[in-house]
C-alpha cells in the first residue's frame, strides 16, 4: 500500500468522527396517493447520513442530503462519539426540489450541550474544500451508515467522471466508491482532510457508479440558508441552443463559437443584461464557451463543465460580465447575478405546504412537478398534456382526485383534467376559485377545462 493510500486511509479514520447516523419518522412524499390526495398521509422511518460542518462560527449544524429529512417530523441524530445515545435536530433549511440535494440540521442548545457532556472526545468538524474541482482519478473515501450499519463505514474510491448540469439541475460528480442506501448525505473526502462533496445517489441497475453533490454547490446553499433565504442559484433568464457553422452567414461569425440565445425569460439575468434573441454568447466573467456551451481551457479541457454549470456558482448579487455578438460585432455588458423567474409550474415536495381544495368530490390543487410525475402511473395522455403548460408562467388548477358518487364523479370528470375558467373568467390560483365560489355560494358554478370538458356544479 503507498503512502498516499495510508495517508488518506488516516484522514478518513479520524474524519469518521465528524459523521453522523440520521434517524427519521416523517412522511412518505413519494406515495402516488399522497401526491395526488393530500389528505392522505403514509407515515415512515428512514435513516441515512450527515456530518459534522466547519463553517463560520457554527456550531452543532450538520450537513446531510435533502432527501433525507424532506417531510421529516421527527429527526434525532447517534454518533460514535456517544455510544448508542440520540440526539433531537432540527431543519434550519433544505432544498426541497433536492437540486442540489443539500439540507443543513442543528442540534437544539439542550441536546447539543448533552452531546458534549457525553461525547469520549471533542466534535470532528469537517470543512469543504475550496477551489478547482477534483481530477478524474483522485482518490477519495465515502463515509457514511449504509443499510442502517450502526457503526460508520468507510469505502474508497476514485472520482470517475463528471456529469454537467442543465438549466434545471447541478453539476455531479460520479464516483466507483461504493454508495448505498443509508449513507445519502455523508462525506466523500480527500487526503487533505477536505470534503469534496456530499454523497448523494447510487444508480439502479449499475455496478460501481455513484454520485457526489460538489462541495461549492453546497457552500452556495448554506450560505444561503444560514442567511434565511430559499436557496436558490443564479440563473441565466433565457433558453440557449448550440452553435454551428451553418449559422455563419445568418449571424454574421467567422466560425462557430459560443451558444445562441433562443429566448429571453421576463425578468431574467439575460434580460437585466440587455441581451437579444440571436445574440451569441461568447463568455461569462472572462471564461470562454465552445459551440456547445462547454468551458473552453483550464477545467473544461477534460470536462463538460458547461454555461449553466458556471452560471450557478455565481453568488447571486455579484455583477456579471457577459462577451457576446451581436450582427458581427463583439459587445460587453454587465448585470447582477439573479435567479431565474418561476414558472406557473413550480415544484412542491413538502407535504406540510400542499394547498389543495377539496369541492364538489374534487380535490383541486395547483399544477406541480410532482403532480406530473404521479399522473405517469395514472394516466400518461393526461400526462403529456400537462407537460405543455410547463413552460407557462402563470399557475394552472388540476383535479388529482375523485371521490365516487359526488358531483365530479356523476359528470365523469377524471384526475389530470386541467380548470382554464369558473363562470368563463380566468382562473389560475386555488385563492381565486375560493373567492369565486365563495361570491356564488347557494347558487351554481360553470367549470370549463382546458380540453374543452364542462361541468356545472351546485356550489353549497
Amino acid at each position: 500500500m503507498s503512502k498516499t493510500e495510508n495517508s488518506l486511509t488516516d484522514v478518513a479514520r479520524n474524519m469518521m468522527s465528524g459523521v453522523v447516523q440520521i434517524h427519521v419518522e416523517g412522511n412518505m412524499a413519494e406515495d402516488i396517493q399522497s401526491v395526488l390526495n393530500p389528505a392522505i398521509k403514509i407515515p415512515g422511518t428512514w435513516a441515512g447520513s450527515g456530518f459534522f460542518i466547519k463553517h463560520e462560527q457554527l456550531e452543532g449544524h450538520i450537513v446531510t442530503n435533502a432527501h433525507v429529512v424532506r417531510n421529516a417530523v421527527k429527526i434525532e441524530i447517534s454518533s460514535m462519539l456517544t455510544s448508542e445515545e440520540r440526539f433531537e435536530a432540527e431543519v434550519v433549511g433544505l432544498v426541497k426540489t433536492l437540486e442540489p440535494d443539500v439540507a443543513l440540521l442543528r442540534l437544539t442548545d439542550k441536546e447539543l450541550l448533552r452531546f458534549k457532556t457525553l461525547a469520549l472526545r471533542d466534535i470532528e468538524y469537517l470543512e469543504l474544500r475550496e477551489g478547482s474541482s477534483p481530477s478524474r482519478g483522485e482518490e477519495i473515501k465515502a463515509i457514511g451508515y449504509p443499510m442502517g450499519m450502526v457503526e460508520p463505514n468507510i469505502s474508497g474510491g476514485e472520482i470517475t467522471n463528471f456529469i454537467s448540469g442543465s438549466e434545471y439541475t447541478t453539476e455531479r460528480f460520479v464516483t466507483d466508491a461504493a454508495i448505498n442506501p443509508g449513507n445519502s448525505g455523508g462525506p466523500s473526502v480527500n487526503s487533505n482532510s477536505k470534503v469534496v462533496g456530499l454523497n448523494t445517489a447510487v444508480m439502479i441497475d449499475a455496478d460501481n457508479i455513484g454520485f457526489i453533490t460538489p462541495a461549492g454547490f453546497v457552500k452556495i446553499i448554506l450560505d444561503n440558508l444560514l442567511e434565511q433565504n430559499e436557496p436558490h442559484f443564479s440563473g441565466i433568464g433565457g433558453k440557449l441552443q448550440k452553435n454551428t457553422d451553418n449559422f455563419n452567414p445568418f449571424l454574421k461569425q467567422h466560425s462557430a463559437k459560443g451558444v445562441i440565445v433562443d429566448k429571453i425569460k421576463p425578468g431574467g439575468f439575460l434580460e437585466a443584461a440587455n441581451i437579444r434573441k440571436r445574440d451569441v454568447i461568447l463568455s461569462i466573467n472572462g471564461v470562454e464557451f465552445d459551440r456547445h456551451g462547454i468551458v473552453i481551457g483550464k477545467e473544461g479541457r477534460f470536462r463538460h463543465k458547461n454555461i449553466y454549470d458556471l452560471m450557478k456558482l455565481v453568488p447571486i448579487g455579484d455583477e456579471v460580465e457577459v462577451v457576446y455578438l451581436r450582427n458581427g460585432d463583439i459587445s460587453t455588458t454587465t448585470a447582477l447575478a439573479m435567479r431565474n423567474p418561476e414558472s406557473g409550474v413550480r415544484s412542491n415536495p413538502i407535504i406540510e405546504e400542499i394547498e389543495y381544495l377539496e369541492v364538489f368530490g374534487m380535490i383541486i390543487q395547483e399544477l406541480s412537478v410532482e403532480i406530473i410525475e404521479a399522473m405517469h402511473n395514472v394516466d400518461s395522455n393526461a400526462q403529456i398534456e400537462m407537460l405543455q403548460t410547463i413552460e407557462q408562467e402563470k399557475p394552472t388548477l388540476v383535479v388529482t382526485h375523485i371521490h365516487q358518487g359526488t358531483q365530479a364523479d356523476e359528470m365523469e370528470w377524471s384526475p389530470g383534467e386541467m380548470i382554464v375558467t369558473a363562470n368563463d373568467e380566468e382562473v389560475h390560483t386555488l385563492d381565486k376559485l375560493k373567492e369565486l365560489l365563495q361570491s356564488n355560494a347557494g347558487g351554481s358554478v360553470l367549470l370549463e377545462c382546458r380540453n374543452g370538458l364542462i361541468g356545472y356544479f351546485q356550489v353549497e
